[in-house]
């Protein structure tokens, strides 16, 4: 028996079909493990985002964290992938948690690579865009209004509240 870094115990005959990552070679079980954990710390920070100073527009779109989060976290992949480069050069990271990211970033990679550009805007935490602005908001609601938009409706009416 072996453990894997999402803290099960896989078979000897399991552990014949890996996924091959370079480097590393993990089972389905721990590669999907650790896509799901970085999809969660990206919902994560969109939630983060969503409870940031946005614009009456936004909150019109998006009145619901959740359905924000669960809608739009790609938009956040990036800053993840971006905080994980830093968590892996900290000494103070156990070395499993460094291993989980470390094959997350592998996996996405992986899982892209002969599909198109995902061309959304990438947001970052501790940058204008992601804070807020109040004279941004101001001018949103002056230039655009606070109506809703067909995109955030149909988004909002498929998203799930987890």
């Amino acid at each position: 028996m072996e453990n894997y870094c999402d803290g099960s115990v896989e078979s000897n005959r399991m552990t014949k079909r890996m996924i091959d990552l370079g480097l590393v070679q993990v089972t389905p079980k721990e590669a999907a493990s650790c896509v799901r954990m970085m999809i969660q710390d990206a919902k994560e920070l969109a939630g983060q985002f969503h409870g940031l100073d946005r614009s009456e527009k936004f909150r019109t779109n998006w009145p619901d964290e959740y359905k924000f989060a669960s809608s739009n976290w790609k938009t956040f992949i990036e800053a993840v992938i971006q905080s994980y480069a830093v968590l892996l050069g900290r000494a103070n990271v156990p070395e499993e948690d460094k291993h989980r990211m470390y094959v997350a970033r592998l996996m996405w990679e992986k899982l892209s690579v002969g599909k198109e550009r995902d061309n959304r805007i990438q947001i970052a935490p501790n940058t204008q865009q992601f804070v807020g602005d109040k004279f941004e908001n101001r001018k949103i609601k002056e230039n655009f209004g606070t109506h809703g938009n067909f995109r955030a409706k149909v988004l909002n009416s498929v998203a799930t509240r987890h």
